[in-house]
């Protein structure tokens, strides 16, 4: 920063200088951008006036301490600068694209779009209004629009991370109502984008091969060989695992039908090949979720059995085994066979068909023990709950994202200020924030708030060691060095030593024993005046899902085998109709998500009342909930005023009106006294 004063103080004699002082000023800008520096930004807002000073009539000038004013979010200054300097040249596509900038951070969408618009149609290269034309329809919830922007966008800008994260934010959102091959062609292409989560084109994806295909209640009308050569489906099942139940169907059709045609006599028809291997790759994407019956698993056990003995028998090699790996890989996942150790030596010399799934398999087996070594435990208490919770997220961690989605990098308190404006208009959190995210889990959210916030120091907690594995590997992956992982029990939290700025706890509290014992133990862990947000499921959410388990009683599967074994007479209505709640659930289609939804070994949920008086336990201030769904307009109309405006007893009359509000859970802050 003193380097920063220094250039000030020697270019206050050189005034002569307009173009140096100009470039000085919008060099500082962009660092300043980037680090999220406001002493900087000030520097530049000083440098910039006094080039305004020497060339007045310079839009380029004008047009920088605009935008200047808009990253220090002064925003009526900004429009001071765009003003004048639209007064002068009305048609400037700066200007014009600043103007959309500032009227989009007023969420004026609206205005931004008309601002952008206007530059858009001035010129479709000298700025990215084509870019924020499609983010705006993207906030507007025109799904199609936004997608038929950036579907073009995405042709000259495949790079651009932005665009890639638009446009897959709105795939996720879309259906195709008609088979395309245009659609198909642009979708296969998409699939060979890196850093991206292919889940989300699931939806798209699912649509258009139903309707490529034919598929219906009533089945599917094209053979086997037709669907073994369909390059959008093969190439889908190697990219994300289908949750749709006449997508499973199928599949599973396919499968037992490539199964007992072939265990017969070790071998695979050659045209059957890449539809065995597209099979086997969804496995292990699904965590083996398809219902088997017995049959099949007992020729699966005698064929991995098989296998162990054909890997030392020195006259065979590896194109001879490779079929029967493959049978046996359409129900197992390689790092989980009985034969894993062996492969682990083979893994290069495998054939195309099948050594990029044992690669992967074995080197993320690989990969997550080693971290799982290298963890740093803080201890675990007694509680048997707590034993129970730790070894089911072990067995199956949750949720096994992919990637880790695009943001624009922000200002936390900012943030924060922008949902409760009443609340915390005056919020200053100290830099660098200490953050404690309590029960990260496989760590997303954790690795987002250090990547995607300025001047975080993040702790991540969790029971699991295996889930926190699989967060430090993502850590690793992307690498994000402000986040430390700690394995322990959140209710020994006094042993990390430690008091945070802000707390985090998702999803976690609600699988405690006792979930107010829990809060207190977090709590102790917060600064007085910090904040905690809080995420905890909601009853009327969740009642089909209660229905469910108390249906189960004491006999909640913690087995796969039987997981799938319920979830197979949920497909068929076999436990009654009434399911289609947790059938539509993405969740329901992988392992270790369906667990987590449906067969947790400990959860307890709640109403808003209780939620009250949760947090009045431990003399908590509500500062608002986050909104959800239709939450917004809901509040206008029962209320007429804003859901950051709402107490917890409104959002309960909310909630009533719309029961499903918070199916993604009731997600709240609460401060501690000071």
């Amino acid at each position: 920063m003193a380097t920063a004063q220094l250039n000030l103080q020697n270019v206050q004699h050189d005034a002569g200088k307009h173009q140096h002082l100009y470039d000085l000023a919008n060099r500082f800008y962009r660092d300043a951008s980037q680090q999220g520096n406001q002493l900087l930004l000030d520097d530049a807002t000083q440098l910039a006036e006094l080039a305004w000073q020497q060339k007045p009539e310079y839009l380029p000038g004008i047009n920088l301490l605009a935008r200047i004013a808009l990253q220090q979010d002064k925003l009526s200054k900004a429009w001071e600068w765009i003003g004048l300097g639209l007064s002068k040249k009305p048609d400037s596509i700066n200007l014009l694209y600043s103007a959309g900038l500032t009227a989009l951070a007023e969420h004026d969408l609206d205005k931004a779009e008309e601002y952008f618009t206007a530059a858009y149609r001035i010129s479709r290269v000298a700025t990215k209004a084509a870019n924020y034309l499609a983010h705006i329809a993207l906030l507007k919830k025109d799904y199609l629009l936004a997608f038929q922007y950036y579907r073009e966008l995405i042709k000259t800008q495949a790079d651009d991370e932005q665009v890639k994260a638009g446009l897959f934010s709105a795939a996720e959102q879309l259906s195709a109502d008609f088979y395309s091959d245009e659609l198909e062609q642009d979708l296969l292409r998409y699939f060979e984008f890196s850093d991206v989560d292919h889940s989300q084109l699931r939806s798209l994806t699912t649509s258009l091969l139903k309707h490529k295909l034919h598929l219906s209640e009533a089945g599917c009308p094209l053979e086997l060989e037709s669907l073994a050569s369909d390059p959008l489906l093969l190439a889908a099942l190697e990219k994300f695992y289908f949750c749709d139940p006449l997508i499973e169907k199928l599949l599973v059709t396919l499968r037992q039908s490539i199964f007992i045609s072939s265990s017969a006599k070790l071998a695979i028809e050659s045209q059957l090949i890449p539809l065995a291997s597209a099979l086997a790759w969804q496995t292990y994407l699904n965590e083996s979720i398809w219902y088997q019956t017995e049959q099949e698993q007992k020729l699966i056990g005698q064929l991995e059995t098989l296998i162990s003995r054909m890997m030392v028998m020195p006259d065979l090699d590896n194109h001879d085994i490779y079929p029967i790996l493959l049978l046996v890989f359409m129900y197992q996942a390689p790092q989980l066979c009985s034969f894993a150790n062996q492969l682990n030596h083979e893994a290069v010399a495998w054939p195309i068909t099948i050594g990029p799934l044992i690669e992967q398999a074995m080197i993320a087996s690989r990969t997550l023990e080693q971290h799982r070594q290298q963890l740093t435990r803080f201890g675990n208490s007694n509680n048997q709950v707590s034993a129970k919770v730790s070894e089911q997220y072990n067995q199956n961690p949750y949720p096994r994202w992919v990637d880790i989605g695009y943001s624009q990098p922000s200002d936390y308190c900012q943030a924060l200020i922008q949902n409760f404006p009443d609340q915390l208009q005056h919020l200053s959190l100290p830099v660098p924030t200490q953050v404690l995210v309590a029960g990260c889990g496989t760590g997303r959210h954790a690795l987002r708030l250090a990547r995607y916030f300025y001047h975080m120091q993040v702790t991540a907690v969790d029971l699991s060691e295996q889930a926190l594995a699989y967060a430090s590997s993502k850590a690793q992956q992307y690498q994000i060095n402000n986040i430390e992982f700690l394995q322990g029990d959140l209710l020994l939290g006094e042993r990390l030593g430690q008091q945070f700025d802000v707390i985090e706890c998702s999803g976690v509290l609600h699988h405690m024993e006792n979930p107010a014992a829990g809060l207190r133990a977090v709590v102790k862990q917060l600064k007085p005046g910090g904040l905690l947000k809080i995420a905890l499921y909601s009853s009327a959410a969740r009642r089909c899902i209660q229905q469910l388990r108390e249906q189960l009683a004491d006999h909640l599967p913690e087995t796969a085998h039987d997981m799938r074994l319920i979830r197979e007479a949920l497909l068929k209505g076999s436990l009654g109709s009434e399911w289609n709640t947790v059938i539509s659930s993405p969740d329901f289609y992988s392992l270790s998500a369906c667990r987590d939804l449906l067969f947790h070994q400990q959860e307890h949920t709640y109403n808003c009342d209780e939620l009250q008086q949760l947090i009045d336990g431990e003399e908590l201030e509500f500062i608002g909930m986050i909104p959800q769904g239709e939450s917004e307009k809901l509040s206008q109309a029962l209320f007429n005023k804003p859901g950051h405006q709402l107490t917890l007893s409104e959002w309960g009359e909310l909630e009533k009106e719309k029961p499903d509000l918070f199916a993604g859970m009731y997600q709240f802050y609460v401060r501690k006294a000071f």
